[in-house]
């Protein structure tokens, strides 16, 4: 007869599996499921390969949320497909500094896409496993474009991935052509190298070496005596400059003493101006009395002024007589010990 099974035993075992069940949820889950979450959504215009359900969301490299969803969308009018990828944000992980603001968190991060330029785009964690997460960044100024801006979620518009930029310039690589270039190049070389022009330039470019050599050898020989010249020079050119200066202090002493001397002379120059104006005004009035005297002769008719105009007329004759006779001597000055002949 077989042993019947004690039910306390099956429900401590089930009531240890849930309790396991919810140890895990709270240490793998990060304690997920009791913080406040706020709903986000972006659209991502291209592939999201690499990101899965639970990847991390962050920002600054802190990781401030989860992704909660990825799907598919498709546009008939525009033909475009499109990508949105659902993720919360907890508010809890982020530390708010100063007075606490009066707007919920979801309010807040509406306006920190709309004022801010809030953006996400998929960022690589890896190159190895190529996971990706959704990393949030400020742009201020860049042009908000969003496509449905729902009420139920936040959304923040898409920044292109740095591989779908990389995928875009390499398609826009003509690689054909790039290919051509190099084997034409390749040829080129190829040709150049066959037609014996490398080997002359090379030769060319061993005797252009040769004679460099022969130069810096003659230079070096010369270095030695042009050093030698060179501090006698400067030997030379010290001792002319002792010379100079040394003459110099006399030259300076001596300019000095004609200055005072040149100063003295000009207080006594200034000392006898006064007395010599004095006299010079003194024989202006007896110069200008005698002219006067000499109008008064010649006003009158008397027989002083005929004495007076023969007087002249005499004195004229003895003036013509005097300056023949200078001219003579002038022209016979050995006449004043031998006479006139």
């Amino acid at each position: 007869m077989s042993k019947q099974a004690n039910p306390t035993v099956i429900g401590g075992f089930v009531l240890g599996a849930l309790a396991l069940v919810v140890i895990a949820i709270l240490v793998f889950g990060s304690g997920a499921l009791f913080r406040a979450q706020v709903p986000m959504v972006t659209y991502f215009p291209g592939s999201v390969q690499g990101l899965n359900v639970g990847a991390g969301v962050q920002f600054e490299g802190v990781t401030v949320g989860r992704v909660t969803g990825i799907e598919l969308s498709f546009s008939p009018d525009t033909g475009t497909f499109s990508v949105p990828v659902t993720y919360e944000v907890w508010p809890d992980s982020v530390s708010i500094l100063g007075s606490a603001s009066e707007d919920s968190p979801e309010e807040i991060l509406r306006g920190l896409v709309k004022e801010r330029g809030l953006h996400a785009r998929l960022e690589s964690l890896s190159f190895v496993t190529g996971q990706y997460v959704v990393a949030l960044q400020l742009i201020p100024g860049r042009p908000l474009r969003l496509l449905k801006d729902p009420d139920d979620a936040v959304e923040v518009p898409s920044i292109e991935a740095t591989r779908d930029r990389m995928s875009e310039m390499l398609d826009n690589l003509r690689l054909d052509d790039l290919v051509n270039e190099a084997s034409l190049t390749l040829a080129s070389i190829r040709q150049l190298i066959g037609s014996g022009e490398v080997l002359r330039l090379l030769e060319t470019l061993n005797g252009t070496l040769e004679s460099a050599r022969v130069l810096i050898e003659d230079v070096d020989r010369e270095v030695p005596p042009l050093a030698r010249r060179l501090d006698s020079t400067l030997e030379d050119y010290g001792a002319l400059a002792r010379a100079v200066q040394s003459g110099i202090v006399p030259v300076a002493e001596n300019l000095e003493a004609v200055s005072a001397s040149l100063a003295v002379l000009v207080r006594r120059v200034d000392e006898q101006v006064i007395p010599l104006s004095g006299a010079t005004r003194a024989a202006l009035g007896e110069v200008e009395a005698a002219m006067r005297s000499l109008g008064a002769l010649a006003g009158d008719a008397s027989g002083t002024r005929i004495r007076f105009d023969r007087f002249l007329a005499e004195a004229s004759a003895a003036a013509r007589s005097l300056r023949d006779l200078a001219d003579y001597l002038e022209r016979h000055p050995e006449a004043l010990l031998q006479g006139k002949r």
